[in-house]
């Protein structure tokens, strides 16, 4: 029997090596096509930032037209020669060159004091059909090549006359250097190049310059030479980039090879963006990710085999025991999911970390997701351990006097930059009778976060979210209705019967891929209960949801007031002293992390590493010597509880002064509270949210 099991163990283990091997080739395969796909759409990403900047700069210079036109038609000038003096101040502080005020008839009038009839120049003909506003390229031989290149801006403007002169518009001739600084290239080692050809294949700029200055560069003509491209061919071209088409094309050039070439059209103009790389820029970097991925796959496939062998030998030396119930079973399945997703996010963004630690935006860029990530990561641990809780009924409501205006303004404080960095109109309304109840503020903020944050994943951009609050008197008591509607994607009705169930999300649709832990909604309807309230829902798919949580609360009296305690103890330390704190953490590795912040921050810092040497320490400084102390709960000698007694009976002038901060894992309202009981002046949560702390140490953020 061992001998087939072992037999079975064997082909098993081939016939998965198998499976492996061909999986690795068939995804090598893809990636390298998903590798190449990635480094064109980087280049097409290069082409639109080009194209953004040129369109900037257009709509910049027109603006600064405007502006002169704007200023000289305010200046009323009484005669042309005051208009041409205005003209020349204007160009003395202005990024053009010459500056042409343009009349009905096609006369032109510079700053020079030269009044010309120009209706047939190119430059004035867009101005007296009634274009509102134009760039092109003008090349004039007849001046010295240091500006016989020029782009020509042109606007049309509100007519005003001078005398017997009716003026329409004004022309501005600039630098093409100007516009073709726009078109550096910082990606690629600098191995692609980028030009702006017009509707004809000529180039308004163009970084790879083969033609002399005053000298017509046609991007036509250097396909038909270098890229040995039929008519045909180039009239398909012209033709996609007369329809203003977004493409990509491969060309083989005869003095530099392959290369990949995007077109782009800027909006407003007759101009398209060229940039080209060479083909090989591809080959590199897929060559370089393939490498990586193969020693990754080889790591996997190698782990893969490793957990394999010692499930199998597991299974043939000894029964497997019977899975819990199914509840639990699936409660830890789902559990285990969730908190692996966000792992991976971070161990995936470490690794990419350490390999762009010489490009800063991607660094920046990846601290920010790691750091999203991991607090994602905390508040699924918090919602796990607010569910056990409330499964148990460990959860004791902290019943005390609240304002439902000052709730309502700070959910809504809390929620509108989230909504309008989506796009989604938030509207709140209230119909509010008594302000003043009686309930927990924090756990009813919790259930309406939970709610709203839902409704901004699921809610399109463009979408809205309103949240309404009104209430009724029943029997000395204020009913009082919160209701979350959105018009967000909906949910079906099958879902619509277990969206309380811990872990439940929906699948499908435009929820796909929407992260959460599926635990909010089953918090929220157990708080609810609690309470003693109701949470309800209603949706219809494509439509939106509302979520309805009504709760019944005592009247506030009238004296108790909202005021909030902070447990932040300020102190006004003058002449400059920087704050002595004592750290007592017995990790060396927190211990670290916990002093370089704070030294960043300006403090000064001493650690003790258990809780009898924070007691020795205190007792021998001098009075008033250590001004914080941030107290570890749980360590060896003695734990923070017993250090902070010892430290407040101490006979000295600062024992029950100086101010103690509970640092801890433990985060329950039990704990905070015992922490108050005991003598300490407040409680910092690990793991540390830098930010607060230094709220919490009387630094403004």
């Amino acid at each position: 029997m061992k001998r087939r099991n072992k037999h079975w163990a064997i082909t098993f283990v081939i016939a998965t090596l198998v499976v492996l091997s061909l999986a690795v080739c068939v995804y090598m395969k893809q990636l390298t096509q998903t590798t190449d796909a990635s480094v064109v759409a980087s280049m097409q990403e290069l082409s639109r930032h080009d194209m953004q900047n040129i369109q900037s700069e257009l709509e910049s210079s027109w603006d600064s037209l405007s502006a002169v036109y704007t200023r000289t038609q305010m200046n009323q000038c009484d005669n042309i020669q005051e208009v041409c003096s205005r003209l020349n101040l204007e160009r003395i502080s202005n990024i053009f060159n010459t500056i042409y005020l343009v009349d009905s008839n096609g006369n032109t009038y510079s700053s020079a004091n030269v009044v010309k009839d120009e209706r047939t120049e190119e430059y004035v003909l867009p101005l007296l059909s009634g274009q509102e506003k134009f760039v092109i390229r003008y090349d004039n031989l007849d001046v010295l090549e240091t500006i016989s290149e020029s782009l020509v801006y042109g606007v049309q403007c509100d007519p005003f006359e001078v005398g017997d002169t009716r003026f329409i518009g004004i022309i501005g001739f600039s630098k093409i250097s100007l516009m073709a600084e726009r078109l550096k290239i910082d990606s690629f080692d600098g191995r692609g190049y980028t030009g702006i050809i017009d509707i004809d294949g000529n180039f308004v700029v163009n970084r790879d310059r083969s033609a002399g200055i005053g000298e017509m560069d046609n991007y036509f003509d250097r396909l038909r030479e270098r890229a040995d491209l039929s008519e045909k061919e180039i009239s398909d071209i012209i033709a996609r980039i007369g329809r203003k088409e977004k493409f990509l094309l491969h060309f083989d050039y005869i003095d530099q090879g392959a290369q990949v070439v995007s077109f782009i059209p800027m909006s407003g103009t007759t101009w398209s963006i060229v940039l080209t790389v060479p083909q090989e820029v591809f080959s590199e970097q897929t060559q370089q990710f393939v490498f990586m991925t193969v020693i990754m796959l080889a790591v996997v496939v190698i782990v893969l085999c490793l957990m394999m062998f010692l499930i199998i030998r597991i299974s043939l030396t000894s029964a497997t025991a019977k899975a819990e119930a199914k509840s639990r079973g699936e409660f830890l399945s789902n559990m285990s999911h969730e908190i692996r997703t966000p792992l991976n996010g971070i161990i995936g963004l470490n690794h990419l970390m350490q390999q762009n630690t010489q490009n800063p935006e991607k660094l920046t860029e990846y601290l920010k997701k790691s750091d999203s990530t991991a607090k994602y990561l905390l508040s699924l641990v918090n919602d796990i351990l607010d569910m056990s809780k409330l499964q148990s009924d460990k959860i004791l409501l902290v019943l005390k006097p609240f304002s439902v205006n000052n709730l309502i303004s700070t959910t809504e404080s809390l929620m509108r930059s989230r909504m309008e960095d989506k796009g989604i109109n938030f509207l709140v309304e209230t119909n509010i009778i008594c302000s003043g109840l009686i309930g927990d503020e924090i756990r009813i903020e919790q259930i309406l976060v939970n709610i709203l944050g839902n409704a901004v994943k699921f809610t399109p951009e463009g979408g809205r979210v309103t949240m309404r609050v009104f209430q009724s008197a029943e029997g000395g008591r204020i009913s009082t209705t919160y209701q979350i509607e959105d018009t967000g994607c909906g949910i079906s009705e099958e879902f619509q019967r277990k969206i309380f169930d811990p872990f439940s999300q929906e699948h499908g649709g435009i929820s796909q891929g929407r992260q959460g832990t599926g635990l909010g909604m089953s918090i929220s309807s157990l708080l609810a209960k609690q309470m003693g309230g109701t949470l309800t829902v209603t949706s219809r798919l494509g439509e939106g949801s509302c979520f309805t949580f009504t709760v019944l609360s005592e009247i506030a009296p009238e004296n108790s007031g909202n005021a909030v305690v902070a447990d932040n103890v300020r102190q006004d330390h003058s002449g400059g002293k920087k704050l002595h704190i004592l750290v007592a953490e017995d990790n060396d590795l927190n211990a670290e992390i916990f002093m370089e912040i704070l030294n960043t921050a300006g403090f000064t810092t001493v650690r003790a590493a258990d809780g009898g040497e924070v007691v020795d320490l205190f007792e021998k400084s001098a009075p008033h010597e250590y001004d914080i102390i941030l107290m570890d709960v749980q360590m060896p000698v003695r734990d923070g509880y017993e250090a902070t007694k010892i430290i407040r009976r101490l006979n000295r002038p600062d024992a029950k002064t100086v101010i103690i901060y509970a640092c801890t894992a433990n985060t329950f309202r039990e704990d905070q509270e015992r922490a108050l009981e005991i003598g300490m002046n407040g409680f910092i949560a690990k793991p540390i949210d830098v930010n607060k702390l230094m709220q919490k140490l009387g630094v403004e953020k």
